[in-house]
């Protein structure tokens, strides 16, 4: 039985809202540039294999604030670069950056609200547990989220990054629970899969999509599913 539940947080309980190609076109179209949501949304794709590279090769820039930011405002750069406005990739970079620091530029999933509700009637202690910048816990309080949570732990604050068993257990402090009775809840079997049991954390990965079949892992489809497994 689980005493406590952690979860991740982007695509896991927030998605971009609107999308980083809706919010790169309203932005060039605010700073005078002749380009359309159709232009960026063919480069979504590389921008996503673009933070992989750079995740893969060394993804400690989620280990400070400075570096959190720095890899969102080099995603921007680059789309900006391949859609031919390189000379305003700062300014766009910028732009769009600031507008995913409010809550206005997030959705939070519809399964997301029940799920914490009824894990707390249940008495279990939650926690976020993110790879994010050390704003984390103020975009949480505009979303309406952080009265579900005990703790938030940010890799940016603390100074640790999934998959870092010792984000993990920094988290178990915060919370005072013991890793085996934890489950933590995230969409990236890497991060969230890897890491938890490396703290010996029970992993669950959120699998809207259907991509991570065999990974390895306890999957739900959606969060609503969450409260039958633990």
């Amino acid at each position: 039985m689980a005493d406590a539940v952690f979860f991740d947080v982007g695509a896991t309980l927030i998605r971009p809202c609107p999308s980083v190609a809706e919010t790169m076109a309203r932005v060039a179209a605010e700073r005078g540039h002749a380009l359309s949501v159709r232009d960026f949304e063919p480069h979504m794709p590389a921008m996503d294999a673009y933070y992989e590279a750079e995740y893969l090769r060394d993804g400690d820039f989620w280990c400070s604030h400075e570096g959190s930011v720095a890899i969102w405002l080099d995603q921007y750069r680059f789309v900006c670069h391949r859609v031919g406005i390189g000379a305003d990739a700062e300014g766009m970079a910028r732009a769009v950056h600031e507008a995913y620091r409010r809550a206005e530029g997030w959705e939070v999933y519809p399964d997301v609200a029940a799920c914490l509700r009824e894990l707390k009637e249940r008495g279990l202690a939650l926690a976020v547990v993110s790879n994010w910048d050390a704003e984390l816990e103020d975009l949480l309080r505009e979303l309406r989220l952080l009265p579900y949570f005990d703790a938030v732990v940010s890799s940016a604050a603390v100074g640790y990054r999934k998959p870092d068993p010792v984000i993990f257990d920094l988290a178990c402090e915060a919370v005072g629970v013991r890793p085996e009775v934890v489950v933590h809840v995230g969409d990236r079997p890497d991060a969230d899969g890897d890491g938890a049991a490396a703290a010996g954390v029970r992993p669950v990965i959120v699998d809207r999509s259907g991509a991570q079949e065999g990974c390895g892992y306890e999957r739900v489809a959606a969060l609503t599913e969450l409260a039958g497994l633990l």
